[in-house]
């Protein structure tokens, strides 16, 4: 291994040099200079932490550890607290034990282009001065970049981590570029900040992609993405529009803000939208095809919406989503709620109906199955009913309005109003089933017709009895 102690020659530089030598490697002699890179070897151990690194240094040690191969190979590697003030080259490098870049300062661009990093790498509170490229690195194991700063463009694009990627409370100012890269396990981003453009297209996350307490200062398009787990985005703070495009098992939106449009296009999902905040229109759709360039998980390809509960939306249009179990109580705007296509309900038997071999069900929200607040539910159902009602949902609106009136009838604390709502319910469903007042009708028209008939039939058996008195008298 190569180490070097403080280096207190140069103001500014406080690297670490050759034992025997006794200087950092930028001061030395150029007798020891070339004794120092003689002494290295490809796959041996670096430790360069504090180290002023210019271009003609960094470029000598790398020719010294390149192998037959081309690439540089390196064993456990130090940048600690480096700073590299021209661009750094490091196409190709072979980092075979764990690397450390803690604090190290890369003041010009820097390139890690189809770098390998064998072992954990860590580049916790770096700083990178210029455009960053890890296009096509690969880490085979745990890599961090919390706490990291890219103050111009960063590109990913086609990265492959085999394990977790950490890039908690990272603050990217320029563009990101994340395009067809692949995590092995997790892709942490909870709390970083993305100030430019971001683009997540062709992702693929075999456990959960966290986008917890990020904020996207020029918005975010997150797909085509398929995760195995969780598409995390509580708490996430949007300025302009939001786009996701993914399939994965969950994705949670609890308390998301976006300033903008949003919009999820999902497959194999279950959907929480609770507490979140949309000044835009938002739109929740189910794609009905797997989605080309990603590996699906397995698993049913319908879209279940979990929770819409105190979610404010300037509109917010639901299509071809399973509601079933979703709560629906403290939406801000349900009369903004506009359903199409295949909607699915919980459902109930429609009491409505006089024809129990209809077998005809009516559509509930889920909370009234768990008994919910009576009042709270009649004014959501009423506000539903009238935005199915705009939206051309006929059947829909009228058992919305029929499940508000339900309600009213269930908490009504006055007998006379109850026993009024009750009687309205059995003559005629509320007014809202013709069928029943028809069938009352008939049933009264029976009863008429049958009484009319009994008094015919008595007037005329009280006819012919006063005949036979009046014939037998003469």
């Amino acid at each position: 291994m190569v180490f070097w102690p403080r280096c207190s020659a140069v103001q500014g530089c406080s690297g670490r040099a050759a034992g025997r030598f006794g200087g950092c490697p930028a001061h030395l002699r150029p007798r020891e200079f070339e004794e120092f890179t003689g002494a290295l070897r490809p796959g041996g151990d670096l430790d360069l932490r504090g180290v002023t690194i210019e271009a003609w240094l960094l470029d000598a040690v790398l020719d010294a550890v390149t192998g037959p191969d081309g690439r540089p190979h390196l064993g456990r590697t130090r940048f600690d607290g480096a700073v590299l003030p021209s661009d750094a080259v490091l196409h190709g490098a072979c980092v075979e034990g764990d690397s450390s870049f803690d604090g190290a300062c890369f003041l010009g661009g820097v390139s890690f282009y189809d770098a390998r990093f064998f072992g954990n790498v860590s580049f916790r509170g770096a700083r990178f001065g210029r455009n960053v490229s890890f296009h096509e690195a690969r880490f085979h194991r745990y890599a961090t970049f919390e706490e990291a700063v890219f103050t111009c463009d960063a590109l990913f694009g086609e990265a492959r981590w085999h394990a977790d990627a950490s890039f908690r409370r990272a603050v990217f100012m320029g563009a990101a570029c994340f395009d067809r890269a692949r995590f092995g396990r997790d892709a942490a981003m909870q709390a970083a900040c993305f100030g430019g453009p971001v683009s997540f297209k062709r992702v693929q996350v075999a456990r959960h992609a966290r986008f917890e307490r990020t904020r996207f200062r020029q918005g975010v398009a997150l797909g085509p993405l398929a995760a195995g787990g969780r598409i995390g985005l509580s708490d996430a703070t949007v300025h302009g529009r939001l786009r996701v495009h993914a399939a994965a098992p969950q994705v949670t939106a609890r308390g998301v803000i976006v300033h903008g449009e949003a919009g999820f296009r999902l497959r194999h999902a279950e959907l929480d939208l609770e507490d979140a905040v949309f000044e835009g229109p938002a739109a929740v759709r189910s794609l009905a095809r797997p989605i080309q360039g990603v590996t699906p998980p397995l698993g049913p390809a319908d879209v279940r919406v979990a929770s819409l509960r105190r979610v404010d939306a300037a509109r917010l249009h639901l299509a071809d989503v399973d509601l079933s179990g979703c709560g629906f109580l403290g939406l801000r705007r349900p009369d903004a709620l506009e359903i199409t296509g295949d909607c699915a309900f919980a459902t109930v038997p429609d009491r409505r109906t006089l024809r129990p071999w209809a077998r005809c069900r009516r559509a509930v929200l889920a909370e009234d199955l768990t008994g919910g607040d009576d009042d709270r539910l009649r004014a959501l159902y009423l506000g539903l009913a009238r935005a199915t009602a705009a939206s051309d949902r006929g059947r829909l609106a009228r058992d919305f309005r029929y499940g508000a009136l339900e309600m009213r009838r269930r908490g009504e604390r006055d007998p006379l109003r109850r026993l009024g709502l009750h009687l309205l319910w059995v003559t005629c469903g509320y007014g809202l089933r013709a069928g029943r007042v028809v069938a009352w009708l008939a049933v009264i028209v029976a009863l008429v017709c049958v009484g009319a008939s009994a008094l015919s039939h008595d007037d005329r058996a009280d006819t012919a009895h006063i005949a036979h008195l009046g014939g037998g008298g003469a």
